[in-house]
């Protein structure tokens, strides 16, 4: 029990770190994208931090004056929420009309092919799937998507994504109540979802990012209910969800691993009778069996299909991940660790050879560490601004996603124009400015709180380690916000959390 009161406090340590970290930096600075260009070209600028401030006191001003009238108190602040965000993501799907761009044009391309029965990008050396067979998932999904839909019917895709956005935010509010059963909580995060325009602003954007979050999520909630339950359908059924997620996104074999530890840290437990010991780890084992046998076994199945389809004995190995570990640890001519095409340089250098091409990469990884061991400012100043620039970017690339994905229509009205370049942008920009700088206040304020106090529930711990293990992965590998997005919208339990602490001492400290 010591131990894994040790380990929490650990992770604690290092979210306080890093949550502090970003909360000065989006005080002190921002960051906006190059507009009219092909790549996510960021850029930091100095704060307006009067400007920001005066938004803040505004923000607390509404929270605490709604917080008096006891609104967060009422279950309709969900309603209000999915209301809103429903809303505002038909809004940009209906004015932008967005359709696919980069590797989402790619892969839909790629999807039309196989419809078409032409296997190419898989079967043929230096084809996008020869290089990333770990699409194939996705491909297989949008597959089925043409089959029910209609091939290039995008107006289906973009709905499939708001459903998978609604999800996510309802189960988020579920999963607040789960981790604190306090209406009030739950009634500030509903509120504050409203905020999270970086991750409705992807509505637009058809890949595996925004696909795979309700999977995920539900498979984070369902956890949670076995964690507070002990009821073991709820385990296998997080395995089920969790290995759609993964099939649609690899990335989020990082929520397994979490899935997992959890799992097994939830056996530790304080107040257990003796004769229950036997019983849990019976349940441990069976749980995390079948989660694995269902990650492993989807995309088994996956494969099998498409070997099937072209006659290949075995799908191709594909670059190797550390191709990706290399590239985040290189400097970029967009920012440090970001992409800058070496994974697929260094595959084609080594004739797309993958033993070749890892034994490649680990030479150029230990290459960059010894670098910055030689030179520890420049290591550090490297790792602190890639840092930076994923966690610490208010809008996560999502504004620089709407000038691609708009891009296709040459006579765009003028709202389309103003929502993506002009005077509506800004208005968003800012929106998602001072959300971020709020929402991280209340998340410094909760962790304080749970390091004082010492105790923190396995259910929050589950999504706490998550979103370290997030940090941790995309600190080395290939640089993004856009990857940090689908982390960063995990925080709203814990900014809520902190949000009502700070309101109640607020209330506290007016009342003497």
């Amino acid at each position: 029990m010591k131990l894994k009161k040790v380990f929490f406090n650990i992770i604690l340590f290092c979210l306080m770190v890093a949550t502090l970290t970003v909360l000065g930096a989006s005080i002190l600075t921002t960051i906006t994208y190059e507009m009219h260009v092909d790549v996510d070209f960021p850029h930091y600028s100095r704060e307006n931090i009067p400007l920001l401030l005066i938004s803040l006191i505004l923000v607390f001003g509404i929270f605490a004056f709604l917080k008096s009238k006891d609104v967060f108190t009422s279950k309709k602040m969900i309603g209000f929420a999915l209301i809103f965000c429903i809303a505002y993501c038909l809004m940009l799907i209906l004015v932008i009309k967005p359709q696919p761009v980069n590797d989402s044009k790619t892969l839909d391309d790629i999807i039309n092919a196989f419809m078409a029965g032409d296997y190419s990008s898989l079967t043929q050396k230096g084809g996008y799937l020869f290089i990333w067979p770990f699409q194939l998932g996705y491909v297989y999904f949008g597959q089925l998507v043409c089959s029910i839909f209609g091939t290039g019917n995008y107006l289906a895709w973009d709905i499939l994504q708001l459903v998978s956005i609604v999800i996510t935010v309802d189960l988020i509010y579920k999963m607040t109540w789960e981790m604190f059963e306090d209406r009030e909580i739950c009634g500030i995060m509903a509120l504050m979802s409203a905020g999270c325009l970086f991750f409705y602003n992807y509505v637009t954007y058809i890949y595996g990012d925004i696909l795979s979050m309700a999977p995920q999520t539900l498979a984070l909630y369902f956890m949670i209910l076995y964690m507070k339950r002990d009821k073991v359908r709820y385990g296998l059924l997080s395995g089920i969800f969790i290995a759609i997620a993964v099939m649609l996104k690899t990335n989020c074999e990082i929520a397994v691993i979490a899935l997992i530890m959890m799992v097994l840290l939830h056996t530790v437990r304080e107040h257990r009778l003796a004769n229950t010991v036997g019983r849990d780890v019976k349940r441990t084992i069976v749980i995390i069996a079948a989660m694995l046998i269902m990650v492993f076994g989807i995309k088994t199945a996956v494969n099998t299909h498409y070997c099937a389809l072209t006659g290949l004995e075995e799908i191709p190995a594909g670059s190797p991940s550390v191709s990706h570990i290399a590239m985040g640890l290189q400097e970029s001519y967009l920012e440090d660790g970001w992409y800058n095409g070496y994974n697929y340089r260094v595959f084609d250098e080594n004739d797309y050879d993958t033993d070749k091409t890892k034994e490649a990469a680990i030479t150029e990884i230990k290459r960059r560490l010894a670098l910055f061991t030689e030179h520890p400012l420049y290591g550090g100043r490297f790792l602190a601004r890639k840092f930076l620039t994923q966690w610490a970017d208010p809008v996560c690339i999502s504004t620089h996603n709407l000038d691609l994905v708009s891009r296709h229509v040459d006579d765009q009205p003028a709202f389309c124009k103003s929502l993506v370049f002009g005077k509506t942008n800004s208005i968003l920009r800012w929106i998602m400015n001072v959300f971020m700088t709020f929402c991280y206040f209340g998340i410094v304020v909760y962790l304080f709180n749970v390091l004082e106090k010492g105790e923190v529930s396995d259910s929050e711990m589950l999504i706490l380690i998550l979103i370290f293990g997030g940090i941790m992965f995309h600190e080395f590998w290939e640089g993004s916000s856009r990857y940090a997005m689908r982390y960063y919208v995990y925080w709203l339990p814990f900014a809520a959390f902190g949000i009502r602490e700070t309101l109640d001492m607020i209330s506290k400290k007016l009342k003497r």
